[in-house]
């Protein structure tokens, strides 16, 4: 099998206002084969203000984010990876969620065994309930990609990234996103998995029945632990109050495609948290995101100063040591997963030669 990443490309943004943009891709990239993951650590509450949708602009070969509103200051860590049309099939889709609760997304045939989503949004809602603002994410059918939310205070519009291995880059455990359904008190999830945990990835997205603005309920976070286990947590050791149902891609990806560490940052009251990690074979290949598209965090606080400080960015010091930030301290103590992932990206070096026979000699 050729690589199936081609390209990786990674900014930090400040975001000030209501939208920004990557500069220009640099690397020859095809925007259209480009899939944006990103962190972001915000200072403000509202869900018009934390909520971060992203585009490609194929005019101007960038990618635009935008918020509801101006309020607030953002900070994101971007990394852009291109793959090769040929091994995995990008689509980006635009979804409007309304009062109904549900959006059914149509897409172009996948194999649902190949295919994970990743899921940005804005809003214009000045409120900070979660239940108006988390969206689960799941396929329902070969055409169609079902998000869900269980309040409503404004329409969710946005993105929905759906990536599809052609020819053996990755598989989905269980074949289909992984659902939990928790109960009101319920602080831990688990479920029995069959994995190579230094090659699998594990991207999440919830519903939560939370309404008001306590993290301590409304936020999920996890990590794949070995080769046979998925843990789950929110409160931080609080007991939790709300209801949620949480989808999980866990995505094995093949041995010349990606290498992952898992890691956490287990902040407590701090802004900032570092972690020892292996050295990659290429740092610039090499990207740090959360088990969910925004970098929430689970803690155990509740009102609305903890809401406005459970998203943390991340990004690295150096190729042995990564760094969790928060844009304050919050209401509570605060842990956050990692995924450190190394595209495997063939060098012009390592292409397959061809095999030159002499003959008379």
């Amino acid at each position: 099998m050729s690589a199936a990443v081609l390209s990786v490309e990674k900014f930090s943004l400040a975001m000030p206002g209501a939208t920004v943009s990557t500069p220009a891709l640099s690397k020859g990239q095809d925007i259209d084969n480009c899939v944006p993951f990103i962190t972001v650590s915000s200072d403000i509450k509202g869900n018009d203000g934390q909520l971060v949708d992203v585009v490609k602009n194929g005019g101007t070969d960038k990618f635009d984010f935008s918020t509801g509103s101006a309020v607030g200051t953002r900070n994101l860590e971007v990394a852009i990876v291109e793959f090769d049309p040929a091994q995995v099939k990008v689509q980006e889709k635009a979804f409007t969620l309304t009062g109904s609760g549900t959006a059914n997304v149509t897409v172009t045939a996948v194999v649902e065994a190949n295919t994970f989503a990743l899921v940005y949004s804005k809003m214009v809602d000045t409120l900070d309930d979660y239940n108006d603002c988390m969206i689960s994410a799941t396929f329902t059918s070969t055409t169609n990609l079902r998000l869900q939310k269980l309040g409503h205070s404004s329409n969710n519009t946005g993105h929905a990234y759906i990536l599809e291995a052609l020819d053996g880059a990755w598989a989905i455990e269980t074949g289909a996103s992984i659902l939990f359904i928790v109960a009101t008190t319920t602080a831990t999830f688990n479920t029995t998995i069959s994995v190579v945990p230094s090659r699998t990835g594990l991207w999440m997205s919830w519903r939560t029945a939370e309404t008001t603005d306590d993290v301590r309920d409304g936020v999920w976070d996890a990590t794949i632990t070995d080769a046979t286990n998925i843990d789950g947590r929110r409160g931080h050791g609080a007991t939790p109050s709300a209801a949620c149902n949480i989808e999980n891609f866990v995505v094995n990806f093949a041995e010349d495609v990606a290498g992952i560490q898992q890691g956490e940052f287990d902040y407590l009251t701090a802004t900032t948290k570092t972690a020892a990690i292996n050295a990659p074979g290429t740092l610039a290949n090499t990207m740090i995101v959360g088990s969910n598209a925004l970098g929430w965090m689970e803690g155990s606080g509740t009102g609305s100063l903890a809401k406005e400080f459970s998203q943390g960015r991340m990004s690295f010091n150096s190729a042995t040591e990564v760094l969790g930030t928060r844009d304050g301290t919050g209401n509570g103590n605060y842990r956050q997963y990692f995924q450190v992932i190394e595209w495997l990206i063939a060098s012009v070096g390592g292409a397959a030669q061809p095999t030159i026979i002499h003959i008379g000699f």
